[in-house]
């Protein structure tokens, strides 16, 4: 009573306009400060009211907090912040905070001090959400990428690129859908050639995309009007002209293909949508009485599908690398999916365990969202991971009685709410079908289990496992964007089928070979799929013996020479051939040659890398790479020492023969001595020897 009388005389807003200026003695004044120590008195049946929260109740209102969070102490601050950062419900809190009177217990009036507190949580958002949230998130790439490291081997990028452009090359099934062209039928060629044709390509492309444009005008519900009609009239023509337009596609391919049509994804997928298209429009035709207006939306739908064959456009490029990084992210966020799903459960149980009783009769807590059982808690939670009314959510699990009484109902305290020892009494209120139990509290009074739940888990799933997913997303592009091997293999198929080999018997000979590597690096680097020092190399044909290949390789610069460990066979495959492209493409990037095909070389001596491994055995079945010999980098490198050195001993012959004397500085003839002789016979004998320890440049691979 004592703390009540002395609060009504120092409190700061009751009674102070009544009290104040020497109205103590007043009987206003008594009286006021007798009804706010009643009200002292009896804190859980009294709220004294003052101003426009009095005039409210006397209306018959009620006077509550515009908000479920509020900055009434230094903890719901911090928790409003909390949330705020997460964005959720930020613009809702500014706008009520905006709308408040200064003055204590006044209705908030519209922009009331919206300057202020604008400015604030703009700021706030400013420094929580865009820059300490996307500072997380990079330490978080940032320490995924420095774990993915440890572990493993000191490898450098490009031996990675160079295991990876291989297995690319030796993961690629049938390059070519038909191969051996000239043992086919003239017309089965010609079909296969236009429906190989660029133009043939873009022409289905196009109606594919026409058609798709088709399909997306369609609106419900459709006026009946002429015109309306006159329309209706025209998208069924338009369908029927595409429905033929693909069926036409897929009898040419399938005549020139044959069974090889049906190995191929698209092709299939295509044969599927022609298919149902026609038993839909046969069906409707003939008036069978047979519903198929579900099966045929359904169908329709599936030919949107049709529009991911225009990545094979060379214009798309950039977005063929995104489709892929997508691919690729999807493949590896299989751990991540796996965590975040085990923190799914553990917190759905132990959200089971705290709020199963709680009343759903909230304005969040619903029947849509609740802890009733395993199932809606999981469905609750993973909801919220995406940020939807978490906090909301908090806020509805935070009531205590008091909340729920001055909303007009109530609930079971904990400590009643006993399923053990007082079921049957439960059951027999309807509480066990219908629980409505208060959360338990702590230490007290003091309800934080919600607070802890739900903070927890938002910093958990929502701040570190999805960002973890970035990380994986971002790891997944950045492999896409380095690695070209796709691009550099469909640039070669194009052009070995369009030059080099257009009866696609997957071979050419020697010669071809190394005009086809030289050319695809130039088209390589002129499309721009490869970087580095431009390829200008002139392999004009020769008829010496000392060449033996048909090429004058005295022409090829040493540099690139290096870089070939092709071996000399009659004929070269064409896994083989690109494979050499590959590696040119990997070594005309790097900023030293020499270093680069030293890391190349040293690549495989890796045995404990699990790619390297299944990479050699891969290429151990490829017949065509296990050729027998010196690599031709060997052989140019004798040729270019034969020339020069059969060139010195042709000039010392000429010397020899003597085709007139020698003379000195002044033009005095040197007279010849038996030791110059003796040199020269010496050197001469030298040079033949070094000659005929060259390897391979004498024996040059047979035609055919």
């Amino acid at each position: 009573v004592e703390t009540c009388r002395r609060a009504a005389e120092i409190h700061p807003f009751f009674c102070a306009q009544a009290c104040n200026n020497g109205k103590k003695s007043t009987a206003e004044c008594r009286t006021c400060r007798a009804e706010f120590r009643a009200a002292c008195e009896c804190p859980d049946f009294c709220k004294p009211l003052i101003r426009d929260a009095a005039l409210c109740v006397e209306q018959g209102g009620t006077w509550d907090q515009v908000l479920s969070h509020n900055f009434d102490n230094v903890f719901n601050s911090m928790l409003l912040l909390i949330e705020i950062s997460t964005t959720e419900g930020w613009v809702d809190a500014m706008y009520a905070a905006c709308d408040t009177n200064w003055l204590p217990y006044v209705q908030p009036v519209r922009d009331a001090s919206h300057p202020v507190w604008m400015a604030l949580f703009i700021l706030w958002i400013l420094f929580s959400f865009m820059f300490l949230m996307n500072l997380g998130v990079g330490i978080i790439v940032d320490k995924f990428m420095e774990m993915r490291q440890m572990g493993k081997d000191i490898i450098s990028p490009m031996q990675l690129r160079w295991i990876k452009s291989r297995l690319s090359l030796q993961k690629r099934g049938s390059i070519f859908t038909l191969m051996d062209l000239h043992l086919l039928s003239p017309v089965r060629r010609k079909v296969y050639h236009f429906t190989e044709h660029p133009f043939f390509e873009r022409t289905i492309m196009t109606c594919i995309v026409l058609n798709t444009l088709l399909m997306g005008v369609v609106s419900f519900p459709e006026l009946d009007s002429p015109t309306m009609w006159a329309w209706r009239y025209s998208q069924e023509i338009l369908n029927y002209f595409f429905a033929a337009v693909f069926t036409i596609e897929a009898i040419f391919k399938i005549y020139a293909l044959r069974s090889a049509y049906f190995k191929d994804a698209w092709n299939l997928f295509d044969f599927v949508c022609v298919v149902a298209t026609l038993a839909g429009i046969g069906l409707s035709v003939a008036e069978s009485g047979i519903n198929v207006s579900s099966v045929a939306s359904v169908v329709r739908i599936f030919r949107i599908a049709r529009l991911f064959r225009l990545l094979k456009f060379k214009a798309l490029r950039n977005l063929k690398k995104l489709f892929q990084s997508l691919a690729i992210s999807v493949v590896k966020l299989a751990n991540v999916g796996v965590v975040a799903f085990l923190f799914l459960v553990l917190f759905s149980i132990l959200g089971v365990s705290l709020f199963s009783a709680v009343s759903t009769e909230s304005d969040t807590h619903d029947e849509h969202g609740n802890f009733k059982h395993f199932a809606n808690a999981f469905i609750t939670l993973f909801r919220a991971s995406t940020g939807e009314a978490w906090n909301e959510i908090m806020h509805d699990l935070h009531k205590d009685e008091g909340d729920w009484f001055n909303a007009g109902s109530w609930c079971t305290p904990a400590f009643l709410f006993d399923t053990d020892s007082k079921y049957e009494v439960l059951k027999d209120k309807c509480l066990i079908d219908h629980p409505n139990a208060c959360v338990v509290t702590l230490f007290g009074d003091w309800n934080a289990l919600p607070w802890l739940f739900w903070v927890g888990y938002t910093w958990f799933i929502g701040l570190v496992i999805m960002n973890v997913v970035i990380a994986v997303i971002l790891d997944g592009y950045e492999e896409t964007k380095s690695s070209d091997e796709g691009s550099i293999i469909d640039t070669c198929k194009w052009l070995w089928g369009k030059k080099f080999d257009p009866d696609h018997r997957m071979s050419i000979p020697f010669t071809d070979a190394i005009k086809f590597i030289v050319e695809a690096i130039r088209v390589l680097q002129k499309e721009g799929v490869i970087g580095g020092e431009r390829v200008n190399v002139n392999l004009p044909d020769s008829t010496d013996s000392l060449s033996g290949f048909g090429i004058d390789f005295s022409k090829f610069p040493l540099k690139f020479a290096r870089a070939l460990d092709l071996k000399p066979t009659p004929r070269v495959e064409f896994h083989v051939a690109v494979r050499q492209v590959l590696r040119f493409a990997t070594i005309v990037e790097s900023n030293s040659q020499v270093d680069a095909i030293q890391e190349l070389d040293q690549c495989d001596e890796k045995d404990d890398r699990k790619d390297i491994q299944r990479l050699r055995a891969l290429e151990a079945r490829d017949e065509a790479l296990q050729a027998e010999g010196e690599a031709m980098a060997l052989h140019i490198a004798a040729i270019r020492v034969q020339r020069v050195v059969r060139a010195a001993i042709k000039k010392l012959q000429r010397r020899r023969k003597g085709k007139g004397p020698r003379r000195d500085a002044d033009g005095k003839e040197i007279a010849p001595t038996a030791q110059g002789r003796e040199d020269f016979l010496r050197r001469t004998a030298a040079a033949e020897a070094l000659a005929a320890s060259q390897p391979g440049g004498a024996l040059p691979p047979q035609a055919g």
